[in-house]
């Protein structure tokens, strides 16, 4: 005899039923295939009751939580009927429903959708583009078609541990492994808030492995950025720059602009002609462009004004960008920058120098020189802002869109520009 239910449950009798011990079931009806699944943990499932053809067994097919206001009783039944007319009329069977259920939750669809959901919020395609290829290099080939159900804590845990070097402490990886950490939680999020899995333990991953800086200094390792503080020593690197043969001289004025504008590498390296005007002596960098998101205006000085003239005059190629890739569309790559650096007069910089800290080497010698830079009005806000730095009351920075004046950046980095140039004209 079939299973006829007795009695049609509505949401206020779902609402009332109370977690057990152990997951338990009633029979909602109308359709009578038409179960509710509750949990010890107190999550309703509305399910369709199946037989399966191998196993002769009945099954469970899950089609929605129950959820107050949300997902209710009427449409889970409305639900439940277009799937049985759809079963009905051969379009579909459970197995191909249940197939197509498990195949939404691998590892590798979840964390592509997550990937696709960033770039319509407008995430930099080259952001995406790293966090894509770590993937692909460390996680996905051992997890990608594997349901989240089914990856164990100790599987990724194992798997991040072999990808972490602590024989070589300057190549350890510890940065690479939190960031897997993060991205991979994000996917075991958006699993365990549809309720596909009771828990997300991810994050606590991120205490089985050191962060990079303490593990550094727990070893006595400088974890910053090798920058140039000394006067004498960047004196010899400006004249080993100016002097170099072998280096082509898009890149060293590539790396000369770099050092007098005190911005990002990748900044540098991505520069277009239209951000540039020259009759104001500014440099506007787009916000998407901008590590803070927001739109940043760099004051330019005489010298980074005649470095601009010399490649707009001399440069080859016109794709729009200052510092053009040759042979192929785009711009030279902002590890070029380091590259160069890390070659020059033979390497004598390699460790002492990198294009980034060249913005360290500003905010250091700016405080070395704090009582002269006061005397024409220069504070550490003019400073913070020549270098970017968002302010971290944000309150504070959502209200206060300019903390200096023109004026004040334009004496600054002219004042900076002429200390470099005493240093070593170039």
């Amino acid at each position: 005899m079939s299973n006829i239910a007795k009695k049609y449950l509505q949401d206020r009798d779902i609402k009332n039923l109370i977690a057990r011990s152990t997951q338990y079931k009633k029979v909602v009806g109308n359709p009578k295939e038409l179960y509710i699944l509750v949990s010890p943990k107190g999550n309703k499932t509305f399910s369709l009751r199946y037989k399966d053809e191998i196993s002769k067994k009945d099954k469970f097919y899950k089609i929605g939580e129950w959820r107050e206001s949300i997902f209710t009783t009427q449409m889970a039944r409305a639900k439940a009927i277009q799937i049985l007319r759809d079963l009905n009329n051969g379009d579909t069977t459970f197995e191909t429903l249940k197939d197509t259920q498990d195949r939404k939750y691998t590892y590798e669809n979840l964390f592509y959708g997550i990937i696709e959901h960033k770039r319509k919020n407008g995430k930099k395609e080259s952001y995406l583009k790293k966090v894509v290829i770590r993937h692909q290099k460390y996680f996905l080939p051992s997890f990608g078609k594997m349901d989240v159900k089914e990856i164990k804590y100790s599987q990724i845990k194992e798997i991040l541990s072999a990808i972490f070097n602590p024989y070589d402490p300057t190549k350890n990886r510890l940065e690479t492994i939190h960031r897997l950490i993060d991205n991979i939680n994000e996917v075991f999020t958006i699993a365990e808030r549809d309720k596909y899995i009771d828990k997300n333990f991810v994050s606590a991953l991120h205490s089985e492995f050191p962060t990079s800086r303490n593990y550094k200094h727990k070893l006595g390792i400088d974890s910053r950025l090798p920058a140039i503080i000394d006067d004498k020593l960047l004196a010899q690197f400006l004249h080993d720059l100016k002097c170099d043969g072998r280096m082509d001289l898009q890149t060293k004025r590539a790396i000369y602009l770099q050092i007098l504008c005190v911005n990002r590498p990748i900044n540098t390296a991505s520069i277009r002609w239209e951000y540039i005007n020259l009759n104001e002596k500014t440099w506007t960098i787009p916000a998407q462009e901008m590590k803070m998101g927001y739109l940043h205006q760099i004051a330019l000085n005489s010298y980074a004004i005649d470095i601009l003239n010399e490649q707009k005059n001399f440069c080859i190629m016109d794709n729009g960008f200052v510092f053009p890739a040759f042979n192929k569309e785009g711009h030279i790559h902002k590890d070029s920058l380091n590259k160069a650096i890390i070659k020059l007069n033979g390497g004598k910089y390699k460790g002492l120098a990198t294009s980034h800290g060249f913005r360290a080497t500003f905010r250091t010698i700016c405080s070395r020189n704090k009582a002269d830079l006061l005397k024409i009005g220069i504070s550490d806000e003019v400073i913070e802002t020549a270098l970017a730095h968002k302010e971290s009351d944000m309150i504070k920075f959502a209200y206060e869109r300019s903390k200096s004046t023109k004026e004040q950046l334009e004496n600054l980095m002219q004042w900076y520009g002429d200390y470099l140039n005493r240093l070593e004209p170039f």
